[in-house]
């Protein structure tokens, strides 16, 4: 076969022919037809996905095989098929180019005429199972492959398998698996394809080219994607995508076939038998993941992708460095998905890709080492502490001081922002009246203005001083100075103390005064030393001179003389301006000012003050004539008081020796030197036996020291010793308490006291009386009075020696107490010992021995509370803490460990360790459900309910299914499965009688002819095999559809709704998600809360799978195919007519789609129930407070489910007294009927030699199409209208003799029926009865079960109304068989019609003769059922009507169009043909394009 690189080669597999749109998507998925697609921009340029060419990627590629013949030179013989065939044989030699067969013939080009091959040894080298063979092909780059091609030049191996891997040097990994004997060889078992939700990475197992034969020549071609479902959508799987993505290929040939000829090991057959491949084909595309058309040798000679869309990487795998703006994705057929480049605002050449930046922006390109010192994410602002004028400009750095500044970033302008009180463009100088900057920002300048001149330094913030003051900041006065002052040039004062001191400070307590006169001199005299540096001013006027002072006149020139203490100071005004006509004067006092004479010191110039004796003016007149006057003269003085504070008054710190404020009077102990001196006189020591001070002015004596008498010559009473010898403790006090007197003994000196406080004694009074404690001496340590003694009523008052005299601890306590002061009890005893009542103090601990802690005995004194082991509890330790059990000594207790889900709580029996379960929940741990339970909770455990005669066992499995006995089918084995009845007598469910299977055999033959016809329109091309049917799928599984045809308009609605349910329950999922989120269950929320979040979630999900696999079912269930030629009415005929007389396929099939709207409706009960509920509970627990609420919203809520339990019950019994009453009427009205059809049934004799077709007795199996609806009947019974009259009318008159006959035995059967309608309706009570109990505990699915139960009182009250329907039926069939015989004779009249009918029937024979001919032989045996079904289907609707009040179909209307759809299914069939004819013109289309991929076939797939 030729093969290139180009093109595929060898012959597909069966499998692949047989479904060529598998093989077609292969090659979609991998990229469109064999040639590689265009440019990767589209005509507008925009990029789009772009892929290489498909070629055979092993074309020219050098492989190598682990073993090859011609080393050394063999012979080798052909096998021909037979063992003693003669044997044609050739040499292998490795040396000789012509005869030898390498591993590069695998992958060479060359023709089926000159086929070149690459051979192993034969076996008569050894070359068998378990020896293998290995053939590597190393592709030199990842490829993604479509398919794997073999041609052998032998027969194929029994067993061989491929491997591959992904990615150079990775592990192999099995790719597909060939053999005859999977499971020996391999281990797997045989499989062709997968289920969705399986890991499609997965190799097959097959024995499809095991066989021997052909001997030469034979194809093997493995299709990587076949069988696995995610084909159909591969860009999105990447797990697919891993999968076919291949860098090497290893084929393992582990067995050969042989005729078994070989165990006789004949060299010529052992030489027969080798491998021999004569070429290796792989096709597939080079791998750029849709970012590459073309792949080439990169420099290093390495075959790699040209990337396109700004992709790099061997395989584009990776974005082009600048292009990191998204994440890279695999190009698809929607979407390029090329890579975006950075947007760095052309600032930087660089960036990488930020997954939490494109989440927040949607671009994800974060650019690095940006220019121009710019920074952010594009580059798009400036570094930190940088700025730029415009935003095209470079940014510069601000430098802005780091001192000075709040921050380093300045604004746009450069201008940097200044910390408090500092300027500068760049913050960089303190602003005025300020200094030191630093970290803080600037400091204010606190020189004192008062002490100050001019401002601080701005670097030191050093002041200047005025000259009498001192401090860094001018703010204290020199030594022997004070009152610093503004007004002061000196800036302080200096100390006066009267001469005796130069320590002084400012006085406190002294208010600023003026004295103020009109020059009465007296009031300015005497002591004015506190008016020292403060001013007097005055009003000088001139009288008689005709003009005032306003008119420019000279001042006159004042001057002040003060005299005193002998001096005498002449000063001038300091200040003098005119003031209305007259003159003001002001002048301070202070010997600094200017002009003052003489110069005085400040020493002088105030003690001059301190006696002022004259106070004179003197003017000197000049120019100015007139009579002077002096008025409101004012000085400013201090005095005492709160007023405004007095700053110049000083406080002296004298000397030894004086005292005072101004050191102006002698200190204690001194006098003056001259008696009643002056106070600038000095003061000396008083001599007064040093125990006292003598007056001041006079000397007198003032004694001290407890001395007495004008020198201190004697001790004070109450003291004793001798007071001449001149220290202050020469008169001691008496050591006796309080003073109290003493005597001192003569000749021994000893000092007695003679009166102690009560409760002492002793010579000094240093002991305590009994009674009493302390030390009243402090002879032993501090000193403690004494006290009575302490022992708080725990002893006896009578007793001598209760306490210790000196530390007060009590010696004799009683009432088991103990302590310093009997205040807490005894060891092994515990109470209030303080307590007033003896019976109420301490009591003994009785300890149980068995819960205490051995070796720690007694209890806690105050709560008598024993030391209990580990898990044990009570005051005693005698009881197990919750949730622990089984006391034991020594050891504790153990853990109850219940189960968190299944129990109630945390507790169990002290004893037995027994768990509170939930209901439904067993096992000491409450850790599984009772048996007949199932879906263990937190909520507990749901009864199962399977039906016992139905069931196996009362168990179910975890979905709530039961396992059915043999005839019985549904969820809870409940209902007999289609063609079997339920016998009351056996309990069971029986086969129907034999003539009901000739029907079937009938329906199945036809059935088969149609399946083949269906056949036949879904060929596709020659490798169809007749037998299988896609349209009939797999076997359903056993709650699914018992036929696979739906009508189409059914499907479509019923998959509308079912879609709707899912998505309604994947959005309760997200809201119970949400729920789940707010409680907190991630991080260690409320246990109970997350857990019954978590059992909802469960129930969800569960019903999410119930509602999808309905959607698989309806998905599997198709529309019932005709054949081109076939009309309408046969197809009704068929479907729902003539087959629903006798239980056919056709009925079969109606009843199916019944049973599966059942189905459906009943999955879509439970999952609509279980979202309501579970919305409520998550909208309750959600509310707040929600347990508490819960709880008693259930507490009333199983109330009323009592109630209406008992309602219910009520309403049962009811239903069963109408049933009876019904019953009866309708045996009453069976009675009479019966007399009336037997007249009748004389006239069915008239034909009844003409009755072929046999009579089955009815059985319950014809009842089940009874109670259809009165519109499907007549439409079941339309096409029996087409018979001819010698089919129709003598069949139904044969047969009404023989129905009427048992019409009587049928009626009195109904009675077992009847009965059992009533004891299922009690059953129906019982039942919902436990449901309401299982419900209770929420209160939502309470009420929902209360609508329920009140839905089922008024369907038995439907029943009730059926039943007397029944009878009112009875009675119109009575009028139907009078009518009978005007039928009879108008027979002739329908005979005309029914030719005509027969006529169109006659038409529809040219298309299908020979299936005609059986269709009316099936016919004819339905005709005698007709008048005995309609009585049968009256009867049985009171059944009926109680199966679908337990499967709660919540749409009545739903059979109703389902017969619409049937009705309209003829007209539908017409346009099926067309559209199959389209999908065959498609399906042609397929193959012209996969003619490129077959070419290489020997002879076309009929060979296979």
């Amino acid at each position: 076969m030729p093969s290139g690189g180009g093109s595929e080669s060898g012959q597909a597999s069966p499998s692949m022919a047989r479904r060529p749109g598998l093989a077609l998507l292969a090659l979609l998925g991998l990229g469109l037809g064999a040639r590689g697609s265009p440019a990767c921009q589209d005509p507008h340029g925009q990029p789009r996905r772009c892929m290489p060419v498909f070629e055979n990627a092993a074309f020219g590629r050098a492989a190598q095989a682990t073993n090859t013949c011609g080393s050394p030179p063999e012979d080798y013989c052909l096998q021909m098929g037979a063992r003693h065939a003669n044997a044609l044989c050739h040499r292998c030699d490795a040396t000789d180019p012509r005869h030898h067969h390498n591993a590069s013939f695998l992958t060479d080009f060359h023709s089926q005429e000159e086929s070149t091959w690459w051979q192993s040894q034969s076996m008569a080298f050894g070359i068998q199972h378990p020896n293998s063979v290995n053939i590597t092909l190393h592709l030199g780059k990842a490829y993604e492959i479509t398919y794997v091609r073999l041609k052998f030049h032998t027969s194929r191996p029994e067993s061989f398998a491929i491997y591959k891997r992904s990615r150079a040097e990775g592990p192999w990994v099995p790719f597909q698996y060939y053999s005859a004997s999977c499971e020996k060889t391999y281990g797997k078992r045989q499989r062709h394809y997968l289920r969705p939700g399986e890991d499609e990475q997965v190799a097959f197992c097959t024995d499809e080219f095991s066989d021997i034969s052909p001997l030469s020549g034979g194809n093997v071609a493995f299709s990587t994607l076949e069988g696995r479902p995610s084909a159909y959508n591969f860009d999105g799987s990447p797990a697919l995508q891993e999968w076919v993505t291949v860098t090497d290929l290893l084929i393992s040939l582990n067995r050969l076939n042989t005729f078994g000829d070989d165990i006789f090991k004949d060299p010529k057959v052992l030489q027969s038998y080798y491998y021999a491949i004569s070429d290796f084909s792989v096709g597939g595309r080079c791998k750029c993941n849709g970012h590459a058309s073309e792949c080439a040798p990169d420099e290093a000679g390495q075959l790699v992708c040209v990337c396109q869309h700004n992709t790099a990487g061997t395989d584009c795998e990776r974005c082009q460095p600048f292009y990191q703006d998204r994440p890279w994705a695999r190009g698809t057929a929607e979407a390029a998905n090329e890579c975006l480049p950075c947007n760095c605002s052309g600032r930087s050449d660089e960036c990488f890709y930020d997954r939490e930046l494109y989440r927040r922006s949607g671009h994800g390109g974060r650019c690095r080492n940006c220019r121009d010192n710019t920074a952010g994410p594009h580059c798009e602002r400036c570094r930190q502490n940088h700025y730029r004028w415009e935003q095209r400009a470079a940014c510069q750095p601000c430098h802005c001081h780091p001192a000075g500044s709040l921050q380093l970033q300045c604004d746009s302008s450069g201008t940097c922002l200044c910390k408090a009180n500092v300027t500068g463009w760049k913050c960089e100088r303190c602003k005025d009246g300020y200094h030191s900057l630093s970290e803080g920002g600037c400091r204010p300048c606190a020189c004192n203005p008062v002490g100050s001149v001019g401002t601080c330094d701005p670097n030191t913030g050093h002041c200047t001083c005025k000259e009498r003051v001192e401090g860094h900041l001018c703010d204290r006065c020199q030594l022997g100075w004070f009152n610093l002052h503004p007004h002061n040039p000196a800036g302080c004062t200096s100390c006066f103390c009267y001469g005796h001191s130069t320590a002084c400070m400012a006085a406190d307590g002294y208010e600023v005064t003026h004295i103020r006169s009109d020059f009465s001199q007296e009031k300015f005299l005497q002591n004015q030393r506190l008016s020292y540096g403060q001013l007097l001013s005055l009003l000088l006027g001139v009288e008689g001179n005709g003009m005032g002072m306003e008119t420019g006149v000279l001042l006159l020139q004042v001057q002040l003389v003060l005299e005193g203490e002998g001096m005498e100071i002449t000063m001038s005004s300091s200040e003098s301006q005119p003031q209305h006509g007259k003159q003001a004067v002001t002048f301070r006092l202070h010997e600094a000012e200017e002009g003052a004479e003489p110069s005085l010191s400040s020493f002088s110039f105030q003690r001059l003050l301190s006696n002022l004796t004259a106070l004179r003016l003197r003017v000197s007149r000049g120019p100015v004539q007139g009579r002077l006057s002096l008025s409101e003269v004012q000085l400013t003085s201090a005095r005492p008081g709160p007023g405004a504070r007095a700053g110049w008054v000083e406080e002296c710190t004298c000397p030894s020796g004086y005292t005072g404020q101004f050191c102006q009077s002698c200190a204690p102990g001194f006098k003056r030197e001259m008696p009643f001196g002056s106070p600038f006189g000095s003061c000396v020591p008083c001599a007064c036996n040093r125990h006292g001070d003598c007056h001041p002015i006079t000397g007198h004596c003032q004694c001290l020291h407890n001395t007495e008498g004008p020198s201190c010559e004697r001790c004070s009473p109450g003291f004793y010793g001798n007071p001449f010898t001149g220290r202050f403790d020469d008169c001691k006090p008496c050591p006796c308490p309080s003073h109290s007197p003493c005597t001192e003994v003569p000749g021994s000196r000893e000092v007695v006291c003679t009166h102690c406080p009560p409760g002492q004694r002793g010579k000094r009074c240093e002991l305590c009386d009994d009674g009493f404690f302390g030390d009243p001496l402090g002879q032993r340590g501090p000193v403690h009075p004494c006290v009575p003694c302490r022992c708080h009523g725990n002893v006896d008052l009578n007793a001598v020696g209760n306490c210790d005299p000196v530390s007060g601890r009590c010696l004799r306590c009683l009432y088991n107490t103990t302590g310093e002061h009997c205040e807490m009890c005894r060891p092994g005893f515990y109470g209030d010992a303080l307590a007033a009542d003896p019976a109420g103090k301490c009591a003994p601990c009785d300890c149980n021995p068995d819960g205490s802690v051995p070796g720690l005995e007694g209890c806690d004194p105050g709560t008598g509370q024993c030391h209990c082991l580990p898990h044990v509890t009570g005051r005693t330790c005698g009881l197990c803490q919750p949730g622990y059990y089984g006391l034991q000594p020594a050891v504790g207790c153990k853990s109850c460990e219940c189960h968190a889900t299944g129990s109630r709580d945390s507790e169990c029996h002290a004893l037995t360790g027994q768990c509170s379960c939930q209901e439904g929940v067993t096992g000491k741990q409450c850790d599984r459900c009772h048996h007949g339970f199932f879906g263990f909770s937190a909520r507990g455990c749901r009864a199962c309910n399977c039906s016992p005669l139905g069931s196996v066992t009362p168990q179910c499995h975890e979905n709530s299914t039961c396992l059915c006995r043999s005839g019985f089918v549904g969820y809870k084995c409940d209902r007999c499965q289609a063609n079997f009845f339920p016998d009351p007598p056996s309990s069971g469910c029986q086969r129907c009688p034999a003539c009901y299977g000739l029907v079937m055999d009938k329906a199945d033959q036809l059935k088969a002819r149609l399946q083949e016809m269906e056949e036949w329109l879904q060929k596709p091309g020659c490798d169809a095999r007749p037998g299988r049917s896609p349209m009939l799928g797999d076997v359903p599984r056993g709650d699914g559809l018992p036929g696979p045809h739906l009508p189409q308009g059914a499907q479509a609605a019923l998959s509308a709704r079912v879609g709707w349910l899912a998505e309604a329950l994947g959005t309760a999922r997200g809201h119970l998600s949400n729920a789940s989120q707010a409680t907190g269950c991630a991080n260690h929320g409320p246990p109970k809360t997350c857990v019954l979040l978590s059992e909802i979630g469960a129930v969800l999900q569960s019903v999410q799978r119930e509602i999808l696999h309905a959607a698989d079912t309806l998905a599997t269930t198709v529309r019932a195919p005709t054949s081109p030629g076939l009309p309408g009415r046969l197809v009704a005929i068929l479907g729902g007519s003539g087959m629903c007389r006798t239980g056919g396929v056709g009925c079969v099939q109606h009843h199916g789609h019944e049973d599966a709207a059942a189905q459906v409706e009943a999955v879509v009960g439970r999952a609509l129930r279980a979202s309501n509920a579970s919305s409520e509970l998550l909208r309750s627990l959600l509310e707040g407070n929600a347990t508490r609420d819960v709880q008693r919203e259930l507490e009333a809520g199983y109330e009323e489910v009592q109630r209406v339990r008992e309602e219910l019950g009520a309403g049962m019994a009811e239903v069963a007294v109408e049933a009876r009453r019904a019953f009866a009427a309708v045996q009453q009205a069976n009675a009479d009927m019966a007399k009336k059809l037997l007249q009748v049934a004389a006239l069915g004799q008239v034909s009844s030699d003409q009755a072929k077709a046999p009579a089955c007795t009815p059985t319950p199996c014809f009842t089940r199409w009874a109670a259809l609806p009165p519109e499907l009947g007549d439409a079941l019974m339309e096409p029996l209208a087409s018979l001819t009259p010698q089919q129709a009318l003598p069949a139904q008159a044969g047969a009404l003799a023989q129905d009427l006959a048992a019409l009587e035995q049928a009626a009195g059967a109904q009675e077992p029926l009847a009965q059992q309608a009533i004891e299922a309706s009690r059953a129906l009570a019982a039942e919902l009865s436990q449901e309401l109990q299982r419900t209770h505990g929420f209160e939502q699915r309470a009420q929902a079960v209360l609508q329920e139960s009140k839905q089922a009182r008024k369907h038995a009250s439907q029943l009730a109304t059926r039943a007397n329907e029944t009878q009112r039926e009875l009675s119109r069939q009575e009028r139907v068989a009078e009518k009978l015989r005007e039928d009879l004779e108008e027979a002739h009249q329908v005979g005309t019609e029914v030719s005509e009918m027969a006529k169109s029937l006659q038409e529809a024979r040219g298309s299908l003769i020979s299936d005609i001919e059986t269709l009316n032989d099936l016919l004819s045996s339905l005709g005698n059922l007709e008048q005995a079904t309609q009585v049968e289907a009256v009867l049985s609707a009171g059944r009926l009507q109680l199966e679908r009040l337990w499967l709660r179909l919540a749409a009545p209307d739903a059979l109703a169009s389902q017969l619409s759809l049937l009705r309209q299914e003829a007209a539908r069939q017409r346009e099926k043909i067309q559209a199959f004819e389209s999908d065959l013109a498609e399906i042609r289309a397929d193959k012209q394009n996969l003619e490129d991929i077959l070419r290489s076939l020997p002879e076309g797939c009929s060979k296979w």
